[in-house]
């Protein structure tokens, strides 16, 4: 479980009961600086998070590129 960092709410959910889905500045950040945090804050622990973990471990830029593409899209 984890906070909102926009509303405050707990499990990542605004007052109306969706998910986030739009990225903020943190999500980018993390994004470019810590690869398969910023994917797994955004989509949690799912294929596209351990994809993220091999591109990172293989080389920091396709990682990060990785990251952006999938954080930023809906």
């Amino acid at each position: 479980m984890c906070i909102c960092i926009k509303c405050g709410c707990f499990g990542c959910k605004n007052t109306s009961g969706e998910e986030k889905k739009e990225a903020d500045c943190l999500d980018m950040i993390l994004a470019i600086f810590l690869p398969p945090a910023g994917i797994y804050k955004k989509e949690g622990c799912t294929g596209k998070f351990w994809a993220n973990v091999v591109l990172t471990v293989t080389g920091f830029v396709p990682g990060s590129i990785h990251a952006a593409i999938v954080v930023s899209s809906n």
